[in-house]
């Protein structure tokens, strides 16, 4: 093996998806099964309603609360099989949530600090606006702000995903009101506007002013370290490496749109050969990368993921700190 990094992708919920490959996994992995636990331990939140089973969350709050904590808990519980199989990131970056659970598995952040402040967020929207993503497909060339004049300031852009895997259309994470959203699909050409299944108001949303005020209020009583692997940040295009850096991404991954080119760039400027896509972040075969990615959400795609990092030529193990898992 060469000692090219191998790099861990962790994203946000852009789209309703089928849990029944992370259902598989907690069945049959006893390493996943105890993170379900941990975060039962640490949330009151159980492993059922993790895995979309039981009562369906009441209000969009809840709704909220238990998709964050559902796709956390997948991504770090997914990093500690890869890691019995002595797979483990050589840099690490996220989108959204996404961002978060990178910094606690860089080694910036105890997981048990990131599921509360996780669990502790989000409350802080009006009652009466339920939130919501949609992904749009624009013409290459089109005007990413062409929207704000039938919406008003109700939607804005939470992030530039990228071209698709055609490279026909630049792919725009919208986030915001979800009757404003509603009302946009409605308005625009038919399937450019698709509207996720799922809530999250927390991140990249014009609803999160307060949210971004409770966030810089928990950064300073959180204990960031400095990354023990290199961290690199979708809000702009650079490596972070002090805790003050990580705390500040906390902050403004609130409120400033992501920016998924940025971040593999960056990822690539560290020799990136192949990267993983941890837990069902990122959408399948949709979104072009600067290098070969393999989504890693139920247990066949662990075979997958080591057949690509042999033909790739990346190394299993990287060099440096190990960062610790099991907590």
């Amino acid at each position: 093996m060469t000692h090219a990094p191998l790099a861990f992708l962790c994203g946000t919920d852009l789209d309703a998806y089928d849990p029944a490959g992370l259902a598989a996994f907690h069945d049959s992995s006893p390493v996943l099964r105890r993170r379900y636990r941990k975060v039962a331990e640490w949330t009151g939140v159980d492993a059922g309603r993790l895995l979309g089973q039981g009562l369906s969350p009441a209000g969009p709050h809840e709704r909220a609360l238990i998709g964050r904590l559902a796709l956390a808990t997948a991504m770090l519980g997914i990093h500690d099989v890869l890691a019995v199989h002595k797979i483990r990131p050589g840099v690490l970056g996220g989108l959204g949530v996404g961002t978060m659970v990178a910094a606690a598995l860089a080694g910036a952040l105890p997981r048990e600090a990131l599921i509360r402040t996780l669990a502790g967020t989000g409350g802080a929207e009006a009652p009466d606006r339920a939130g919501a993503l949609a992904l749009a497909f624009l013409p290459a060339g089109a005007d990413p702000e062409w929207y704000r004049g039938a919406v008003g300031g109700a939607v804005r852009c939470g992030g530039f995903l990228g071209r698709d895997t055609s490279g026909t259309y630049r792919v725009v994470l919208l986030t915001g009101d979800g009757a404003a959203l509603a009302r946009l699909a409605a308005e625009a050409p038919p399937g450019a506007v698709r509207i996720s299944g799922s809530s999250r108001v927390t991140v990249h949303s014009p609803l999160g002013g307060p949210a971004h005020a409770e966030m810089r209020r928990l950064v300073r009583g959180l204990p960031f370290t400095a990354p023990a692997v290199p961290l690199c940040s979708a809000l702009e295009a650079r490596t972070l490496r002090t805790a003050d850096e990580v705390g500040e991404l906390f902050v403004h991954n609130v409120v400033r749109p992501a920016e998924l080119g940025a971040l593999t760039r960056e990822m690539a400027a560290h020799g990136t050969r192949l990267g993983l896509v941890l837990g069902p972040s990122l959408p399948r075969n949709l979104l072009r990368f600067p290098f070969p990615v393999v989504p890693v959400e139920s247990p066949d795609d662990i075979a997958q993921a080591i057949s690509a990092i042999v033909e790739c030529g990346v190394e299993m193990s990287p060099a440096g700190r190990a960062v610790p898992h099991w907590v």
